[in-house]
C-alpha cells in the first residue's frame, strides 16, 4: 500500500491510472491494497467469496488514496483490543501504539457493486 502496488499482481499502479479497492458496500477504508482494474476484474470473476457476495461487495474507484494507521492503543477491562487512526508515518504513533493495519481511503471513490462494474467493463470498447 505504501508503494501503490496492486493487491494481486504486486506491479505499481502509475499515478495517471484509475485503482480499484474491494470491499464492503460504503466502505470507509480498505485494508487490502489497491488493484488495477483488470486485476479487479479478475478477482472478482474468480474468487468464490467475491463471486458469491454478489450485490454485497462494492467496488471503489479512485486516482489516489490516503494512507492512515490503525494501531492498538490499550485494552478493555472484558480483554478486547481499543484501537485508534493515526495520520500516516506519525512518529507519535509509534511511540503510543502498535501498528495493526495500514487503511487505504480513497479520495472521492465512485462506487459501483460488483456485479454492476462488471457489466459496464464488459460493455466499453476494446482498445
Amino acid at each position: 500500500m505504501t508503494q501503490r502496488r496492486c493487491g494481486l499482481c504486486t506491479k505499481g499502479i502509475p499515478s495517471t491510472e484509475q485503482l480499484a479497492f474491494i470491499g464492503e458496500t460504503a466502505a470507509p477504508y480498505y485494508l487490502e491494497p489497491p488493484l488495477h482494474l483488470s486485476c479487479a476484474a479478475y478477482a472478482l470473476q474468480v474468487c468464490p467469496r467475491l463471486h458469491a457476495a454478489g450485490e454485497s461487495i462494492e467496488v471503489a474507484l479512485a486516482h489516489a488514496y490516503t494512507l492512515t494507521e490503525e494501531r492498538i492503543t490499550g485494552m478493555t477491562s472484558e480483554g478486547g483490543f481499543v484501537r485508534a487512526q493515526f495520520r500516516f508515518g506519525d512518529p507519535m504513533a509509534r511511540q503510543l501504539a502498535v501498528l495493526e493495519f495500514y487503511l487505504a481511503v480513497p479520495d472521492a471513490p465512485e462506487r459501483r457493486t460488483g456485479p454492476a462494474w462488471l457489466v459496464e467493463l464488459a460493455q466499453q470498447p476494446l482498445l
